[in-house]
């Protein structure tokens, strides 16, 4: 829960098409569509569906998300949650029962390499320096 108590929500009677930004946490308990982006939380309810990349500090997922994640802090999918799409974060909880559809970079290292995009599936990497110098 954000500090003052302020969450924006999406409501579970709401479907949304756009782009929301957040400071703190956000909650979708309906539908959205587009894009995410947020400095704090992002929850997602066991009934919701979010079709949005999304770019936050933090996600928890109890409901269906389709789009790619790219999460500073920590990925919790729950029993119930469900990620359709790529995820780039520094950590990730997935509870059995929860179900993901994609490719992953978790650790320290996956931000900072990354260019502000998860790889597309299929793609190939090219060796970094230190690898070339190695050879």
């Amino acid at each position: 829960m954000a500090e003052s108590g302020e969450t924006t929500v999406v409501g579970a009677d709401s479907h949304f098409k756009g782009e929301l930004t957040f400071e703190r946490t956000a909650k979708i308990i309906g539908k959205f569509e587009g894009n995410i982006s947020g400095k704090g939380e992002l929850q997602i309810s066991e009934n919701a569906s979010c079709n949005a990349d999304v770019d936050a500090a933090g996600i928890q997922i109890d409901g269906m998300v389709k789009g790619n994640l790219q999460i500073k802090d920590t990925v919790k999918l729950n029993s119930k949650g469900t990620v359709k799409g790529d995820i780039l974060a520094a950590k990730m909880v997935m509870a059995e029962g929860a179900s993901f559809y994609g490719q992953c970079a978790v650790g320290p290292e996956a931000l900072s390499k990354s260019t502000g995009a998860v790889p597309q599936a299929g793609a190939q990497q090219q060796p970094s320096q230190q690898q070339q110098q190695k050879k």
